[in-house]
């Protein structure tokens, strides 16, 4: 059984996390309660209120839908996290293969997929493949460092699968 007060003390941090999340997004602290309170089923008054501390009820259709609006913000960052990992696996992949000596860049097949024979590191690629630009300085033969884009491994990839 949860008390009224293990409920409140619960429940605060999670409220002050959506808020804050509002209030980052909307640039407006009484913006942001007025749209957590919708969202919850409460007014921003009751919001400021529950979070100054002050003697408001806590009734549990509000205490279930805090509770959802925090799950499902934990899981999109989740899911936002998992998606920035899966993509910084993809670039770390590629750019070791490029800078490893004894396997050629052109190992894979045109549609980015391992060669034949090769176990698959990863669920799959973007849909998307990845755009490589030139940078705007002037490159001077016989520098060092002077490499022609085209030279690159990556480059050539990108322009395979096009």
């Amino acid at each position: 059984m949860l008390t009224a007060s293990q409920a409140r003390d619960e429940t605060l941090p999670k409220l002050s996390a959506l808020v804050r999340l509002a209030q980052s997004s909307m640039g407006s602290k009484m913006a942001a309660y007025d749209a957590v309170g919708r969202r919850i089923g409460a007014s921003g008054s009751w919001v400021r209120k529950f979070m100054g501390r002050q003697d408001t009820g806590l009734d549990g259709h509000v205490l279930h839908n805090i509770r959802t609006a925090y799950e499902r913000l934990c899981s999109n960052i989740e899911a936002a996290a998992d998606a920035a990992e899966a993509t910084n696996a993809l670039l770390r992949e590629d750019l070791h293969a490029a800078l490893r000596a004894d396997r050629p860049a052109a190992a894979r097949t045109p549609g980015g997929a391992p060669a034949a024979g090769a176990a698959p590191c990863r669920p799959g690629r973007p849909t998307a493949p990845a755009l490589v630009r030139p940078d705007a300085r002037p490159r001077v033969p016989g520098l060092p460092g002077a490499v022609d884009l085209t030279d690159l491994p990556l480059w050539r990839a990108a322009n395979e699968e096009e």
